[in-house]
C-alpha cells in the first residue's frame, strides 16, 4: 500500500482488521476515517460495513493486506498492531469506566507521540 496521501487505513485488531476509508474536508480541515469492512485472518472472511458495497479496488486492496500486512517489520509493525489494538478496544470493548480512567494519559500519550514523529519528520525533510 502506498504511504503518504492515501484513501485507506487498516486497523489491527485481533485476529484481523477493520478497513478504514479516509476522507478529507479542506473547508472544515478536518479528516475522518468510515469504516467500510472488517477481515478476518483466522478464516479470510471479509464482511462489509452495513451500506457498502466493496469496490474492486477494495477487494485488491484487501488481498494485498491479507498476503503482505502492512509493509512493516518489527518493532514498527507491534506498534502500529498494538496502536490499532487500543483504538479497537476503546471504540468495541472499553466500559465508560475505563474510558473515564484511560482517556486522558492516552491523549497525552498520542499527542507526545505526534509530536516526536513530526519533529523527526521535519528534521529528515530538512536534510
Amino acid at each position: 500500500m502506498t504511504k503518504g496521501a492515501r484513501g485507506y487505513y487498516f486497523r489491527p485488531r485481533p485476529n484481523g482488521a477493520m478497513l478504514l476509508q479516509i476522507r478529507h474536508d479542506p473547508r472544515l480541515r478536518r479528516t475522518e476515517m468510515h469504516r467500510i469492512a472488517g477481515i478476518d485472518t483466522t478464516t479470510g472472511d471479509v464482511r462489509p460495513a452495513e451500506n457498502h458495497t466493496l469496490s474492486d479496488e477494495e477487494h485488491a486492496l484487501i488481498a494485498d493486506w491479507l498476503a503482505c500486512g502492512n509493509g512493516l517489520d518489527g518493532r514498527a509493525a507491534r506498534a502500529v498492531a498494538e496502536i490499532g489494538h487500543i483504538a479497537h478496544w476503546a471504540q468495541f470493548r472499553a466500559t465508560p469506566e475505563d474510558l473515564d480512567a484511560a482517556t486522558e494519559e492516552l491523549l497525552w500519550a498520542m499527542q507526545d507521540l505526534r509530536e516526536v514523529l513530526v519533529r523527526k519528520l521535519a528534521r529528515r525533510s530538512k536534510q
